[in-house]
């Protein structure tokens, strides 16, 4: 497995388990919170129905002092919720000022105790609402504590046979933990199953897209090496050029003039010098083939028309063997950036047109598909290619001008078959963004065009 892949993988399984705790924890705090509202809402409703089977014998007796009559039927009515386990303990408070004393409790060892009540929870009450609370832990519920849950107490006011605001306070013990345990073990698994499943699902994507960059990365990387090989290749021809070409002729003409200088007949010396002349017309040709290679025309001409005329001349002195023809369907003019990447977009792949597909005629088009945007479609009639198959390593021109295009945020699009010719159309929006170099990869060899068999590019 290659090495990007692997890490993709890995990156993927470490994104899944970080997810998966992340919502697994945040699904464990949802539960308790859940279990907390759910207990609220069963001592709630415990204590509602407490209230509504005994409020009404409660409130047949008085409680200043209490008789131990009324004590005994009170706890009689209290027991078989306290012994069912719907309550842990049951007070009853009476009302005495700001404060409430404990009058009647099944744990006796409480009875008589006084303290503050809170005023606000006191009109709550006297409104006929039932309050739930969490149990303090003070010295005033010291009795009040359970091993295996957690009690919450809830607060019902009523009035005694004499009129005296009254408080049942009732202990419902609720398990918070068993149920979100419960829910958890309902839930989690589910919820941990579907992350995972759709980990899974989403494996081929991340591979997908780890082989994709890992191609752009090799892509980068060629065109950079192929860049500065080409680079060293094209000084070397140059090099050469010069060398075999300029440099000999220039020698051979002084050495034509060295001889004129010494040969004294009329007719030897316009000998001599005729071919002294060809020698100089053919280094400067030489010259001129090399700057119109190095600076080439159309980058500073102001419309695409004159910038495709410069092209139909250049090609006519390079490839006059291949007719070229040229259309422009605009209206409105692109920016001079855009016109400059158009005329060497064309350029390129004209060149490898010719180069590569041996083509009789190729049309270069260039239209508006629609607003802001601007299209060039560089057709011929020659081998033609298969787009689908990958090309050769170290042929990736046609990907250069790719990436130069999409570097401008344009798109390329092939169509091309074996033996059925080429069209290749680079559309682009009219007017770059700033910083945007409209230039394709310098020092590189013609991107690869129209026409070609196989071969993107040399």
């Amino acid at each position: 497995m290659r090495r990007a892949v692997r890490r993709a993988l890995v990156r993927h399984a470490v994104l899944t388990a970080v997810v998966t705790a992340v919502v697994s924890g945040i699904t464990v705090g949802g539960l308790w919170l859940f279990a907390g509202g759910e207990a609220n809402r069963t001592a709630r409703d415990v204590a509602g129905r407490v209230a509504t089977a005994v409020v009404v014998s409660l409130a047949a007796h008085h409680y200043d002092p209490v008789a131990p009559t009324s004590r005994d039927e009170v706890l009689a009515g209290l027991s078989p919720f306290i012994d069912s386990g719907m309550l842990a303990r049951a007070k009853i408070w009476r009302v005495i000022g700001d404060q409430v004393q404990v009058v009647v409790s099944d744990e006796p060892r409480i009875e008589g105790e006084r303290r503050r009540f809170d005023a606000d929870l006191a009109r709550r009450l006297d409104a006929g609402e039932i309050v739930v609370l969490e149990v303090p832990d003070d010295p005033g519920h010291r009795y009040e504590r359970a091993d295996d849950c957690t009690l919450l107490e809830a607060l019902v006011g009523f009035r005694d046979a004499w009129g005296v605001p009254m408080r049942l306070e009732v202990y419902v013990p609720v398990d918070t933990a068993a149920t979100v345990r419960s829910a958890m073990a309902d839930l989690l698994p589910l919820v941990i199953g579907s992350l995972l499943v759709l980990a899974a699902a989403t494996v081929p994507i991340t591979l997908s897209l780890a082989r994709r960059v890992e191609r752009d990365q090799r892509e980068r990387q060629a065109v950079l090496h192929y860049g500065l090989a080409a680079s060293e290749r094209e000084r070397r021809r140059l090099a050469q050029v010069l060398h075999d070409g300029v440099v000999q002729d220039l020698a051979g003409t002084g050495l034509l003039l060295d001889a004129l200088l010494l040969d004294e007949t009329a007719d030897s010396r316009r000998e001599l010098l005729a071919r002294a002349h060809g020698l100089v017309e053919r280094a400067v040709a030489l010259l001129r083939g090399l700057l119109t290679e190095l600076s080439p025309g159309g980058l500073d001409t102001p419309d695409v028309r004159t910038s495709l005329q410069e092209l139909a001349a250049e090609h006519q002195r390079t490839a006059s063997h291949v007719r070229l023809e040229t259309d422009v369907r605009m209206t409105d003019e692109p920016d001079a950036q855009v016109v400059a990447l158009l005329h060497r977009i064309g350029r390129e792949l004209l060149r490898n047109a010719v180069r590569h597909g041996a083509p009789g005629v190729v049309r270069i088009e260039v239209d508006a598909p629609g607003p802001g945007r601007v299209r060039m479609t560089v057709t011929d009639d020659g081998r033609g290619f298969d787009p689908t198959v990958a090309p050769e390593s170290g042929h990736i021109g046609l990907r250069l001008v790719g990436l130069a295009v999409e570097e401008c945020g344009g798109t390329l699009t092939t169509h091309s078959a074996p033996g059925a010719g080429t069209a290749i159309a680079a559309t682009l929006p009219a007017r770059l963004p700033a910083g945007l170099p409209a230039t394709l990869p310098t020092g590189l060899p013609a991107a690869a065009g129209p026409g070609q068999t196989g071969d993107r590019g040399t």
